[in-house]
This record gives C-alpha cells, structure tokens and sequence, in this order.
C-alpha cells in the first residue's frame, strides 16, 4: 500500500475514478496531494498507534523551565508524547504516570517534568504507508475522503459520514489493541496479590 493507493480508497468511496500518482497534475490528484500528508498527521495524533509507537531515551535541554525539574528535547519525529518514566517505572507507566507538560524554548519544543534520566513513549511521525496497521489505513482513507468531499462532491454530508467513518476506525483500533497485549491484573496491596493471583 502506499499513499496513491490510499488516497484511490478515498476517491472510490466518493465515487470518482482514479489517479496515477499524487503527483499528478489531474485535479483529483491536487486535491489528495493537499490533504494528505496533513490527514496522516491527524490521523496519527488520534490514538497511540501500535505501528508508530517509539520508546526513545530523551536528551537533557540547557534550558529550565520554572516549576519543573528537568526540560528534555521534543524526539525529532514525534507527533504526541504519551508517556515519560524513568527506567525503573517503564513497567508501571500506566498504573503510576508521571506528569510532564510540552513546552516551547528558545523556539524548540521540550518536555518538561520532574522525573530525572527521562524515557518518553510517542507516537511516531510514520510515513511509510507499508506500515500502517489495516485499521490506520481504514480510519485514513475515510478522513481524506472526508477533507476532499467538499471539492469533489459538493455534498456536506458525505464529508460529515466519512469523518464519523475515521473517528469509528479510532474506536475499532482500541478494541483491537487490547488484544495485542496482555497485562496482569496489578491489585493495591500484598493482601489482595496473593489472594487473587
């Protein structure tokens, strides 16, 4: 799969023909080239995609920032920051999430907290379509349908039913998701650990 083939689901589901290329010059084309790379982005930024997630060791910024204790460098390709935890906490980041905040400094973005020798979790800025998961890939193709629906079909309710086709990908994606991991069931104290597990 790759990004002319993604965006021929998005014009087939609003009955149009074809394209080449996105690089094409035919208006179609123009119209998916425009949305595209920002409906990934989107796309990426609504769920901690399995495909795109990066566990990343974060660089110490020479700035502070007031209230916190440590500003780390934003990772190059990050679209959102899910986590930051030290190496001891990798395990319990879930269960015993440290705060942190995104900050600007000195025109940069940094991540500020208090947590020293920080490891961030992010979603990646993935560009390979080869990558993308199927539900990705679905969730997608519906919401550039949904950005193009305008120019190519007039019609305000198809682009609203193809962005509530996008934001039901999301809701299947989590279901999915659950299924590709397994996680004991933690109880709050030594009591309840042994008399339950």
């Amino acid at each position: 799969m790759n990004s002319t083939e993604i965006c021929n689901m998005a014009l087939s589901y609003l009955g149009n023909g074809r394209i080449n290329s996105i690089d094409d010059a035919a208006e179609d084309a123009r119209k998916c080239k425009i949305h595209y790379d920002h409906d990934r982005r989107r796309m990426l930024a609504a769920y901690s995609w399995g495909f795109a997630k990066r566990i990343e060791r974060l660089a110490l910024f020479t700035s502070d920032v007031p209230g916190w204790d440590y500003a780390y460098s934003y990772p190059a390709e990050c679209i959102s920051v899910i986590y930051v935890y030290d190496k001891d906490g990798a395990r319990k980041k879930e269960e015993a999430r440290e705060d942190f905040e995104i900050v600007t400094l000195g025109g940069q973005k940094a991540i500020a907290t208090d947590v020293r020798d920080a490891w961030a979790e992010y979603t990646a800025d993935v560009r390979d379509a080869n990558m993308f998961s199927e539900e990705f890939t679905e969730g997608l193709t519906h919401l550039l349908a949904s950005s193009i629906a305008m120019g190519i079909t007039g019609n305000a309710n198809i682009a609203m039913q193809h962005m509530q086709l996008a934001q039901q990908s999301v809701i299947t994606a989590k279901q999915y998701n659950v299924l590709e991991k397994e996680r004991r069931m933690r109880y709050p104290n030594k009591y309840a650990n042994e008399r339950f597990t």
